[in-house]
């Protein structure tokens, strides 16, 4: 099997699984393989990587490379960019997919640094556009404002890639592929951090969260004010939903970050999303298009939002969530 000049994804294991963003990228990987008629490799790092390698096979990888250590069981950025170069000068790929989390992106970054490779990141598409190996990549700017297109003139080309966009990747029993195992020196370096202890957050406590809640209210600009905003998260307590915000109302300072829904904040995938006073610009779409029903509440007849809503209500938000509250309570 050639393993030159070839796609590699880089598998992050979680818990000694693989990661839904993983699996995500396994997907991408097979399609762009199959574009070029050529291998999609999986590359996995501690522990766990031998007892996930058939499942990375079984989600579309052709081959699977383990990196065997015993200072890799954990985690640790310095040690995994070490084993990734080795591995990656060896093979010499064409194209390296990791996934946009947090050591996703510690490792994209120090690779590319020790690879002297352009680093493309956060992406929400890659694709070949012309007759030759180049990739087009595709990011968000100005905090969302536009997209654009970038390619890199180094290889292996390298991007972390967000979660939540390349769904539905199925897995296949039937798929064979090989499992090549590569023991890596990793010399004098050491663990910076050990691990001493771990624990799970129970599903009680993260279910009302904007990555598990079965139902998300949005609050957006229409709320007017960061009174406006609580008015919004109280309705979301009351029906038992997540809550989150648009881009505006984290500029404004009434919110922190980590609720900001779109491309540039959370992307959410709930049964049920109900946006309030939000307009419904291109990086909010975005992010909540994996919703499998959108509600949407605005003044604005003309809103974008309602082009892509399940269902719109033109009035006032705040007449109208105690007619949602009651109906979703019944409902229950």
């Amino acid at each position: 099997m050639k393993l030159k000049q070839n796609v590699w994804v880089y598998i992050e294991l979680v818990n000694g699984e693989l990661s839904p963003l993983s699996i995500e990228l396994l997907g991408k990987g097979r399609e762009l393989a199959d574009s070029r008629n050529t291998t999609l490799v999986g590359l996995i790092i501690g522990s766990g990587a031998e007892s996930t390698a058939k499942n990375v096979i079984g989600y579309g990888a052709d081959a699977v490379i383990i990196a065997e250590n015993p200072e890799l069981v954990s985690f640790d950025s310095i040690l995994y960019t070490k084993a990734v170069a080795d591995i990656t000068a060896k093979y010499e790929p064409n194209v390296i997919l990791i996934g946009a989390s947090n050591n996703g992106r510690d490792l994209g970054g120090r690779l590319s640094s020790a690879l002297n490779l352009g680093l493309v990141a956060d992406c929400i598409d890659v694709n070949y556009e012309g007759n030759d190996d180049s990739l087009t990549w595709i990011r968000p700017a100005y905090t969302g404002k536009l997209f654009v297109k970038i390619l890199t003139t180094t290889r292996p080309q390298l991007g972390t890639v967000s979660d939540k966009i390349f769904r539905g990747n199925a897995f296949d029993t039937t798929r064979k592929g090989e499992i090549i195992k590569e023991t890596v020196d990793i010399g004098d370096l050491k663990p910076r951090q050990k691990v001493t202890h771990f624990e799970i957050l129970t599903a009680e406590e993260l279910e009302l969260s904007l990555d598990t809640a079965d139902i998300i209210v949005g609050a957006g600009r229409g709320v007017g004010d960061a009174a406006g905003m609580e008015k919004v998260k109280a309705f979301a307590d009351a029906i038992g939903a997540g809550f989150g915000v648009s881009k505006p109302l984290v500029d404004n300072g009434w919110a922190s970050h980590d609720l900001q829904i779109g491309i540039t904040g959370k992307k959410i995938a709930p049964k049920i999303y109900i946006a309030l006073g939000v307009s419904g610009a291109i990086q909010h779409k975005l992010g909540v298009q994996d919703a499998e029903l959108i509600i949407a509440v605005n003044t604005d007849p003309d809103a974008p939002i309602f082009q892509f809503a399940h269902y719109g209500i033109v009035g006032d938000l705040f007449e109208v969530m105690p007619v949602l509250e009651e109906k979703i309570k019944n409902l229950k």
